[in-house]
C-alpha cells in the first residue's frame, strides 16, 4: 500500500490521502532516536557491551576525553550511535582502591599491572570511540580486588 501511494504517477486525490494516512499512521518520534548495537568493530577493534563479551567490554579510556591524565580502566554497558552517527559507549568506569601505598607491581615497570576494588562505579560515563585507549586483562586477587593490565597495542599487522 505504502508503494501504491508513493508513485509518481498517483492521483492528486490519492497522494491527498496519502497525506492523511502517513500523518495518522506513520510512527511519532519521541525525541531523539538512538541506535543500540551488541558489538562495534572500530579501527580493527571489536568492542561489546558486557552483557554480550565480558572481555570485549574492558577498555581503558580517557575519562571526559581528556588526554592529559591517565586512561582509566572501565566496562561497556551499552553501545549506541546518536543522532548525528557519532559512536558512544556508555561505562561504568572501576573504582580505584583506596590504599594503594602497596603497589606489588611498581617494581616491574615493563608489566604496568594496577589494583583496582573488583566493584565498579553506578554512574554510567558516556565515552566516545575515540577516547579508547586500550581493552585490559583483568584478574581477581581478593574477594574486593582485581588486577588489571592494559592490552594496548604493539604492532598493527
Amino acid at each position: 500500500l505504502h508503494r501504491w501511494l508513493s508513485r509518481p504517477d498517483c492521483s492528486l486525490a490519492i497522494q491527498e490521502c496519502k497525506f492523511l494516512f502517513d500523518s495518522t499512521y506513520a510512527p511519532k518520534s519521541a525525541g531523539t532516536l538512538t541506535i543500540l548495537h551488541a558489538q562495534l568493530k572500530f579501527n580493527r577493534i571489536v568492542y561489546s557491551r558486557a552483557s554480550t563479551h565480558v572481555g570485549n567490554s574492558q577498555v581503558f579510556y580517557y575519562s571526559q576525553g581528556d588526554r592529559l591524565s591517565s586512561p582509566v580502566p572501565g566496562s561497556i554497558q551499552h553501545i549506541y550511535a546518536t543522532p548525528t552517527g557519532e559512536l558512544v559507549f556508555a561505562v561504568h568506569k572501576l573504582l580505584p582502591r583506596h590504599d594503594q601505598s602497596i603497589d606489588p607491581f611498581a617494581m616491574y615497570p615493563h608489566f604496568p599491572a594496577k589494583m583496582y576494588l573488583s566493584s565498579s562505579s553506578s554512574h554510567l560515563e558516556n565515552v566516545k570511540v575515540s577516547w579508547v585507549v586500550s581493552h585490559f586483562a583483568r584478574w581477581a586477587v581478593l574477594s574486593d580486588t582485581v588486577v588489571i593490565l592494559s592490552l594496548s597495542h604493539v604492532s598493527t599487522i
